[in-house]
């Protein structure tokens, strides 16, 4: 046991005075290792970000995977239509037309119902909306959504300061409201921590609090507010005859059996609300408007930059490795003739190159981090999307240093056969 620990930390250890020795010859063959591993660093860390990016901005707008829409009409005329999302995995949603309220009303009565009966923990109306709010400057139309207080989970939204709605923020007097950067911004800069107010007029007119920020855009330069269903903001709020609005109503539902799920909703829905209603449920999130991975073709095109960017590295570094094996023909010869052994020289050779290409790798993954954890550069990829997790991801530091490690092993074996075949009397002739 300990003859064979000390051949290998004897083996590592000449291994890197070999290094050190022949540092110029290792610092020029492993720049391009260095440059390689550094842009496959940025190229799988650009995917990762590019990933999540795509799936904050799915999710958002289109909710969990599965999203299964609910259209449902009554005596001949829109009676509801929408789209929703469910638990970790699924979804289904249902709008009523502003000229069809009692059957929209009744709609959305039966979808709770069965959200309850189908033990679905999340359900949410989910109704585009707009509202007049008074601004410093003026009386603006501001665009928003009427929502339950799980809503924020089924979207993933995010909260930049504040809080997102709780069941207590129904029977508010002043009611709540959550709104993006940019209404702040209109309020003159306002603090959500000061809980700021807001004049909506209307039929009547009430005064709103703002008790939360979400994570939004940077580009998202339009003022947008969120309000709670079945509350004092809602209620109060008499709406415009020929707004075109429709009521949404949105479930999360598991993506296993989902499909079955929503439509035994609206078939449920379908014969509580009557009168000849009908309720059709299609699926509407991205990951079912498409075949397979709806992010496959991008990792496709990852994948093939980052095994070119591999290739040309270890193409670069295996050119110098074996050049360099030929000008240390003598060296080898005479290691050789002192008892050297062939598996000796062949792990030496080998072990050069992987400690080479580790450090490479590991200055190249700093490179990379450095790239992508700049702010201008990230915020070009994400687009001013904020979808979490660490600055550079892990993925990408792995990847590079196991290339990295790979590369080594990979441009080292040849030269390393090569330095076996070296005989004795080859030292003689150098």
């Amino acid at each position: 046991m300990n003859r064979v620990l000390t051949t290998v930390v004897g083996t590592f250890v000449e291994s890197w005075q070999e290094l050190r020795v022949h540092r110029g010859r290792v610092v020029l063959s492993l720049i391009g290792v260095t440059i390689a591993v550094a842009s496959l660093a940025v190229v799988v860390g650009f995917g990762s970000l590019a990933e999540r990016v795509t799936e904050a901005f799915s999710e958002q707008y289109g909710g969990r995977a599965a999203t299964y829409s609910l259209t449902g009409t009554a005596d001949g005329s829109d009676a509801a239509s929408g789209s929703g999302s469910g638990s970790a995995s699924g979804s289904a949603s249902a709008s009523g037309s502003a000229s069809a309220s009692g059957s929209a009303d009744a709609l959305d009565r039966e979808l709770r119902a069965a959200a309850a009966r189908y033990d679905v923990r999340f359900a949410s109306e989910a109704t585009y909306t707009s509202r007049r709010v008074q601004f410093p400057d003026g009386v603006t139309e501001v665009q928003g959504q009427t929502v339950d207080p799980p809503y924020a989970e089924m979207h993933r939204l995010r909260m930049a300061s504040g809080e997102w709605f709780t069941e207590s923020d129904r029977d508010r007097l002043a009611p709540a409201i959550v709104v993006n950067g940019a209404f702040l911004d209109q309020l003159g800069g306002a603090d959500v921590v000061t809980h700021p107010t807001v004049r909506l007029p209307g039929t009547p007119g009430v005064t709103a609090v703002v008790v939360g920020e979400y994570a939004s855009s940077e580009y998202d330069t339009e003022p947008m507010f969120y309000q709670l269903a079945n509350s004092v903001a809602t209620r109060s709020a008499v709406p415009v005859a020929d707004d075109g609005s429709q009521r949404s109503f949105e479930v999360w539902v598991p993506e296993t059996g989902g499909k079955a799920l929503a439509k035994r909703i609206a078939s449920d829905a379908e014969r509580a609300v009557g009168n000849g209603a009908t309720v059709d449920a299609s699926r509407m999130d991205a990951a079912g408007s498409v075949d397979g991975d709806p992010l496959g073709a991008m990792r496709y095109v990852i994948a093939g930059v980052a095994v070119l960017v591999l290739v040309l590295g270890g193409l670069g570094l295996l050119n110098v490795s074996l050049v360099s094996v030929r000008q240390r023909i003598r060296e080898i010869g005479i290691r050789r003739g002192v008892g050297a052994s062939a598996g000796r020289i062949f792990v030496a050779v080998l072990l050069e190159n992987v400690l080479g290409t580790l450090v490479a790798g590991g200055i190249g993954v700093m490179i990379g981090a450095a790239v992508l954890g700049n702010e201008t550069v990230r915020g070009l990829i994400t687009s001013g999307v904020e979808v979490g997790g660490a600055p550079f991801p892990l993925e990408a530091a792995l990847v590079g240093v196991g290339s990295a490690v790979a590369v080594g092993a990979l441009a080292g074996f040849l030269p390393a056969i090569l330095a076996v075949r070296v005989k004795v009397i080859d030292a003689i002739r150098y």
